[in-house]
C-alpha cells in the first residue's frame, strides 16, 4: 500500500507510520539509508523509483546518480541488464557500498522540484 492510500489503521498506528515516513524522507537526504529499500544490486531507474515513492515526489535519475555517486554511496557492478520492452541500451547495475546506515552529507536534503 501507498502511505497515503493505507486502510485505516487502529490507535495511534497511521500518526507512527506518517512520522517514519517523514524520518525516511528526512534520512534519505543525507545518509545512504536508501541500501534499506534497494536490493543488492539495482539499476538508476529502479533506485529512482524507489527514492520517489519515499519522498514523494519525481526525482530525475541524473541528480540523483550525480548526488550518489559524489557521496561515494554507489558502486557500479560491472553487469548490465537488458533493455525492456521500450528498448535502450542496457542499464548499468549498482549496489550500495556499505549495507552500513552512514552520514553521507549531514547538510543534504532532497527536496520536490522547484
Amino acid at each position: 500500500h501507498l502511505v497515503d492510500a493505507l486502510p485505516e489503521l487502529a490507535f495511534d498506528h497511521a500518526e507512527i507510520v506518517l512520522a517514519a515516513r517523514e524520518r525516511l524522507r528526512g534520512k534519505l537526504s543525507y545518509t545512504n539509508v536508501g541500501f534499506a529499500l534497494a536490493p543488492d544490486a539495482f539499476t538508476l531507474s529502479e533506485l529512482r523509483g524507489l527514492y520517489a515513492a519515499a519522498l514523494g515526489h519525481d526525482v530525475s535519475a541524473t541528480n540523483l546518480k550525480r548526488v550518489l555517486l559524489r557521496r561515494d554511496v554507489l558502486q557500479a557492478t560491472g553487469a548490465r541488464r537488458e533493455p525492456g520492452r521500450a528498448g535502450g541500451r542496457p542499464a548499468e547495475v549498482y549496489r550500495f557500498r556499505s549495507r552500513r546506515l552512514e552520514i553521507t552529507d549531514p547538510f543534504a536534503a532532497l527536496r520536490p522540484p522547484s
